[in-house]
């Protein structure tokens, strides 16, 4: 077999392969609109302002693990004190901080040291030390030992009094409806609602959007702009869909809201993966498909906050590889629901979703490059062709883009005219610049998880300015 034959054979090979990827994604793109349009006309029908400080909203524990936080918790602690909501609580778990962290609570937010007792339902690190704001009783701030994010949330599970648990991150800063539109899902289906997922916006530094989270899109961050499109494309055209078929497999831990019950009989979160929302969300769906039981874990296309972006290539590459290893370890330790009928939909639709679109998806990546690069090196590649080959899939991944974008419009109306402008500018060029950086960090993330790479590789936090 000659070298030419080979390369026609691996350019056929991604062909078929792409094509197969951009087919599931056009099918999960025309559910989306649908679900997209379903829950913006029931959010137009709802009175918010009234739901928010309904008696009949159930109370919420709002769980909030941190480890090294001390530029951005503040400001998320702020906006969850803000929550336009009739009955919650805060608990603030600091993981083994070391630069301050508690300090910083106790000084910002008066807080005194208190004897709360655990409800001791999930193993843990222990905690040196329980606190309370004197100026906010909703505020409670444990510090514990080092034990990584699943065990600081289980710490918080152990400590929470409300039967409804929402798991968040440090970085965040919430909307003021956030809790409300969230838990209103719940009491539209409260027989079978068990966990829900939200959109979560991007932002260079989410403290600028304190007053009510008026996002603003980033003025001089390509890289920014261009998450900006990887995360609306990620929950309108992706996570709305899994929602409406019923094999929502991410509810992430930006935002995650769970009954507190279902938390406390599966053990909580799972410390045995690097992360531990997408490892929760695969073993709801997993037990609750064993036992037969109707249930919905759904993703809502409302904005409830923002959260930090990486500013540089190389926080964007730790993150990503980091998102890629969490994927495999969940997807092959759950790997036998896959083409199974015993799963439903998760097994049948779920499951082989996350095979094509990505497990296999760094071994074809790596495909393709390296059949161009020997093929340029031996003088068979048709440059005119291949310039439109590329073009042809700029306009396509562009063509979702802008759907994407129309839908979240259609949904909040947040963006400015030159905001939108920026976005379309860029989404030409996305796979010139963006894409090849998502593979490579995709290649990185494969290869750690077939070395048995389980570290947080935590990357270093953007540099934070006062909102003007």
């Amino acid at each position: 077999m000659t070298v030419s034959t080979l390369l026609e054979a691996g350019v056929v090979a991604c062909a078929v392969y792409l094509c197969v990827v951009y087919g599931i994604y056009l099918s999960l793109l025309a559910v989306a609109i649908v679900e997209s349009r379903q829950r913006r006309l029931e959010t137009e029908a709802d009175d918010h302002d009234t739901i928010a400080h309904s008696r009949f909203l159930p109370p919420v524990s709002v769980l909030v693990p941190a480890h090294n936080e001390v530029g951005g918790l503040p400001d998320a602690v702020r906006s969850l004190l803000a929550l336009e909501y009739p009955e919650f609580e805060v608990i603030v778990i600091s993981d083994g901080s070391t630069d301050g962290t508690v300090e910083r609570l106790r000084d910002e937010f008066e807080l005194m040291p208190v004897e709360l007792s655990s409800r001791a339902v999930v193993a843990t690190e222990p905690v040196g030390a329980v606190f309370r704001s004197h100026a906010e009783r909703r505020l409670v701030v444990l510090d514990k030992r080092g034990g990584g994010k699943a065990d600081a949330l289980n710490v918080g599970l152990n400590y929470c009094r409300y039967r409804f648990v929402c798991g968040v991150d440090a970085d965040m800063v919430f909307a003021r409806d956030a809790l409300s539109r969230a838990m209103c899902a719940f009491l539209s289906d409260p027989a079978q609602v068990v966990g829900l997922t939200s959109f979560v916006e991007i932002a260079e530094n989410p403290a600028s959007a304190l007053r009510g989270v008026e996002y603003r899109i980033p003025d001089s961050r390509p890289f920014l702009l261009f998450q900006t499109l990887d995360y609306l494309r990620a929950f309108f055209n992706n996570r709305i869909a899994w929602s409406r078929l019923g094999f929502m497999l991410c509810a992430v831990g930006a935002f995650q809201v769970w009954r507190r019950e279902l938390l406390d009989e599966l053990g909580g979160w799972s410390r045995e993966f690097t992360c531990e929302d997408i490892e929760l969300t695969f073993r709801v769906h997993r037990v609750l498909q064993e036992r037969g039981e109707p249930y919905r874990v759904l993703c809502l296309p409302d904005r409830i906050g923002v959260t930090e972006g990486p500013d540089t290539i190389g926080k964007l590459v730790a993150q990503r590889e980091r998102w890629q290893r969490v994927i495999l370890e969940t997807w092959w330790a759950n790997r036998r629901m896959c083409f199974n009928r015993r799963y439903g939909r998760v097994g049948m639709l779920g499951m082989p979703f996350y095979l094509a679109s990505e497990i296999v998806a760094p071994a074809f990546e790596l495909l393709a490059a390296a059949t161009l690069v020997v093929g340029a090196a031996l003088g068979l590649v048709d440059w005119w062709l291949f310039a439109l080959v590329l073009l042809l899939i700029s306009l396509v991944n562009s063509g979702f883009s802008s759907a994407s974008l129309l839908m979240v419009e259609r949904q909040s109306g947040a963006y400015r005219p030159t905001g939108l402008l920026r976005l379309l500018a860029l989404m030409p060029v996305e796979i010139l610049v963006y894409r090849p950086v998502l593979s490579w960090a995709r290649m990185k993330g494969t290869w750690r998880f077939l070395r048995g790479d389980k570290a947080w590789h935590k990357f270093e936090r953007n540099v934070r300015t006062e909102p003007a």
